[in-house]
Formats: C-alpha cells, sequence, structure tokens
C-alpha cells in the first residue's frame, strides 16, 4: 500500500467511524442546537483521550509487531468492521439520543465512556496504525493529523448544521449516513480479512 492510499483509507474508514450515529454524534447535535461551533470543540475533547491511544499502538506495533501478530489483528479487525456494519444496519434510520454534556468535557466522557471507541482502537484503528509503521514517523503523524481533522471536519459540520436547522437531520439524512456507514465498514472488514492471505 502506497502513502496515498494509505492516507484515502484513513479518511474513509475515519469518516465511517465518525459519521456513524452514536454518543459523539449525539452530543454535538444536542448541544450544536445552541452552540454551532461546539463540534470543534467536542472534537477536541475527544483527541486528548485519542492521540495517546493512536501513540501508545504506533510504539507497541513498530517494536513486537510480527506476520502472525498482524494477521490475528487484521482477521479481528476485519471482523470487527464487519460487526459495526450489522448493528449499523440493525439500528438502521433510528435517530441517537441527545446528551446534557457540555464541550471539552463532552468530547472526553463520550470517548471514554462509550466502549466501542475501546474496541475501535483495539482492532480497527490498531491495523490502521500497524499499516503507518510501514511509511515510518511521517507514516504516523499524517495518520493522526488526517484522523482527528476527519472529526473536527464532521462534527464541525454536525453541530453547525444542528444550529441552522435541526430537519437536516431528519430520517431521510439519518438512513442516508446509516447506509454510507454500512457499505464502508463492510468494504474495509472484507478487505482486512483478505489482506491475511496475499
Amino acid at each position: 500500500m502506497e502513502l496515498h492510499e494509505f492516507l484515502l483509507t484513513v479518511i474513509l474508514i475515519s469518516l465511517s467511524g465518525v459519521m456513524a450515529p452514536g454518543p459523539l454524534f449525539a452530543v454535538t447535535v444536542a448541544e450544536g442546537r445552541t452552540r454551532p461551533y461546539s463540534g470543534f470543540v467536542i472534537s477536541a475533547g475527544h483527541a486528548i483521550v485519542e492521540i495517546p491511544i493512536i501513540l501508545a499502538l504506533f510504539t507497541f506495533g513498530a517494536f513486537v509487531m510480527d506476520n502472525t501478530l498482524k494477521r490475528i489483528i487484521l482477521l479481528i479487525g476485519g471482523l470487527v468492521l464487519i460487526y459495526f456494519a450489522i448493528n449499523e444496519a440493525r439500528n438502521y434510520g433510528k435517530s441517537p439520543k441527545a446528551s446534557n454534556y457540555r464541550g471539552l468535557i463532552s468530547g472526553v466522557l463520550m470517548s471514554l465512556l462509550n466502549p466501542y471507541f475501546i474496541i475501535w482502537w483495539l482492532t480497527v484503528g490498531f491495523v490502521l496504525v500497524m499499516y503507518s509503521t510501514s511509511f515510518g514517523l511521517i507514516g504516523i503523524i499524517l495518520f493522526i493529523i488526517v484522523h482527528e481533522l476527519c472529526d473536527f471536519a464532521w462534527l464541525g459540520f454536525v453541530s453547525y448544521s444542528s444550529n441552522k436547522t435541526v430537519n437536516i437531520w431528519g430520517e431521510k439524512a439519518n438512513k442516508v449516513l446509516s447506509c454510507f456507514s454500512i457499505l464502508i465498514f463492510l468494504f474495509f472488514g472484507i478487505y482486512f480479512i483478505s489482506s491475511i492471505f496475499s
């Protein structure tokens, strides 16, 4: 995989994760109704939790990763992505519940208290970090920048849009986002698993 292909993969998988309705999405919609730029603050709180996890996984993966462990992680990461696709399909069209948390603390809490966030980084996220090791230090730096920009861009858009019009998050828009996430989860789930044999 070339660097530009890796970064495109990071963008697609990152967006599929952050765009899927969940705790961060819910709290951003809720806070965006009164504060149009709250998504950026929530993203900052999310990054406070996320970046140390990425660096820890990079350090671990760079020193002890062998081919057998890589195949195991690819398999688990692929299966988790497929599970996320199935779970997303089960909740198709449902609107996330709002939260009462605020700002930076919202981003931190919605990350730490979401078991799927930790599972994602120990499986799917670990696969992406593992790929970044082949590009050295520049790989992990670009990975962090691109991944966090996806979070800031999407959650910023969500809060701003929520502030301007709640109607944009009606049933039809929610279903479109769900379909997008399902397709991306499935595609990369299959890709990760097939990579075991290549």
